[in-house]
């Protein structure tokens, strides 16, 4: 919210409408002014039932838990000195995305057509089985954090706040009906993530981002898997561009597409991108979160983590590819080896090189 706003507008995208006597429709409480803690909630959702007596310990100690270190991490992320401050907070960052995406009633109703709980209680063991299923591709994904600093509009709030947008499945597709999204695996499924309302998050698939099309946005990534380990490389995350007010209306009208039932903002005017967008056919938006960084560059990139003798830890390429056998691994280990020889003849001859301080 805005400096000293202590209440936002609250779109109900589906209204009661009642019809009056005269014939006139009124679409009860479309648009209400309230706290956070009037919207964006339901009693007793992660509560489980066993014989009469109601326990909440998944809202109480995961959760809350989840969202105490998700809260530091999103600042951090946010902060104009990210870089120094995200290294203690950058898994509780990906584990806090998660959460979002999997806690809400979309995320929960999506968990019961692929688990097939027989209880509601089974739904809820289920969901925290599943926890952090798509950290490891969110992980190996480029991301960039866009600002909105330049615009008069801001980023709103969605109840669907984890957002998965692909240009090619349109918002009528049988892939964006309630609760399916487009799969994060497929190369062009980009993740929208509003961090506040001057910043966003926005996950690409890496060789998509990279080289993006409409043919390729359908087709499955590189080794795409979940529940993975992988290499968290953050000090390639994009912080370089400020969008004009085009561009955020652009990701405002996503959010709102994808949004379940409700969307908030500071102003009351930033609830319809849809009145001031010029553009808003869904496959030409994806042209907003095209970057032309130079961290984008190289392709075949991997990562070595190395001891101080150079001995090799852990190695991947940037697809979360690993050594497949005793030769592979040899076979890296000898790279490094020849890095790390390589390495210590530069730093000894910059050594060589620096002038002898004299007491003179």
């Amino acid at each position: 919210m805005l400096e000293g706003q202590k209440a936002y507008f609250r779109l109900d995208l589906f209204p009661e409408v009642i019809k009056r006597p005269d014939g006139k429709k009124i679409r009860k409480g479309e648009v209400l002014k309230k706290g956070p803690g009037k919207f964006f909630y339901e009693i007793d959702i992660y509560t489980t039932n066993y014989f009469g007596h109601q326990n909440d310990d998944i809202e109480r100690h995961l959760f809350g838990k989840i969202d105490t270190d998700g809260s530091a991490a999103i600042s951090a992320m946010a902060a104009p000195d990210w870089m120094r401050l995200i290294h203690p907070h950058i898994v509780n960052y990906f584990e806090y995305l998660d959460a979002q995406r999997l806690r809400t009633p979309k995320g929960l109703n999506w968990l019961i057509g692929i688990t097939k709980p027989k209880s509601y209680n089974d739904l809820l063991m289920k969901m925290q089985e599943v926890r952090r299923m798509h950290c490891t591709m969110w992980a190996e994904a480029s991301m960039e954090i866009v600002g909105a600093n330049e615009s008069d509009v801001k980023f709103i709030v969605s109840d669907s706040p984890v957002t998965f947008y692909n240009s090619v499945f349109y918002p009528a597709n049988a892939k964006c009906k309630f609760p399916s999204d487009p799969e994060i695996y497929l190369k062009g499924t980009r993740t929208i993530f509003p961090l506040d309302m001057n910043h966003c998050a926005v996950l690409t698939n890496v060789e998509y981002a990279r080289s993006p099309g409409k043919l390729k946005a359908p087709k499955p990534r590189t080794n795409p898997r979940y529940f993975d380990e992988t290499i968290i490389k953050y000090d390639d995350i994009i912080r370089e561009r400020e969008l004009q007010e085009q561009q955020v209306l652009s990701i405002n009208y996503i959010l709102k597409n994808r949004a379940t039932k409700y969307i908030a903002a500071a102003k009351e005017g930033w609830l319809y991108p849809e009145r001031y967008l010029k553009k808003t056919d869904w496959r030409s938006l994806d042209k907003v979160f095209i970057s032309h960084s130079t961290k984008l560059y190289g392709i075949d990139r991997e990562i070595f983590i190395g001891g101080k003798d150079g001995k090799l830890i852990a190695t991947q390429d940037e697809f979360g590819r690993k050594p497949k056998s005793r030769k592979e691994w040899q076979e890296k280990e000898k790279q490094v080896q020849a890095m790390n020889e390589h390495v210590m003849k530069l730093l000894a001859k910059e050594k060589s090189n620096k002038p002898i301080k004299s007491d003179a």
